[in-house]
């Protein structure tokens, strides 16, 4: 019997019943295959979600291709500020960064 992943919207609910318990949530958004994708990830579930770390396509060649690393990591980081969420930026994208940006490689997972 092959091994099966948990439904998405099982992953949700998990992930609103921790945070619901006081237990810290976060998710990591990699691989981005879809920009898009990707920051409606963050608008939907940043209710219950405490950290968002946020990263590159590694090792997908051609699945990565044609994405705009920097427009997305600007975008990231904008769409983060406005909602008020925590965030980091892997090192992947950190030579996108704007200049001054906070991005602490440690981040307290607790309350």
């Amino acid at each position: 019997m092959g091994v099966h992943a948990v439904f998405p919207d099982d992953r949700l609910a998990a992930l609103k019943a921790f945070h619901e318990k006081g237990i810290f949530t976060w998710v990591s958004l990699e691989p981005t295959l879809d920009v898009e994708s990707s920051l409606a990830i963050v608008v939907a579930t940043h209710g219950f979600v405490d950290l968002f770390k946020v990263g590159k396509a590694n090792y997908l060649g051609e699945y990565s291709k044609g994405l705009d690393w920097q427009d997305y990591t600007l975008r990231m980081i904008d769409l983060c500020a406005r909602i008020g969420v925590r965030h980091y930026i892997e090192r992947d994208l950190h030579h996108y960064l704007p200049s001054g940006h906070d991005n602490p490689s440690q981040v307290a997972q607790h309350f």
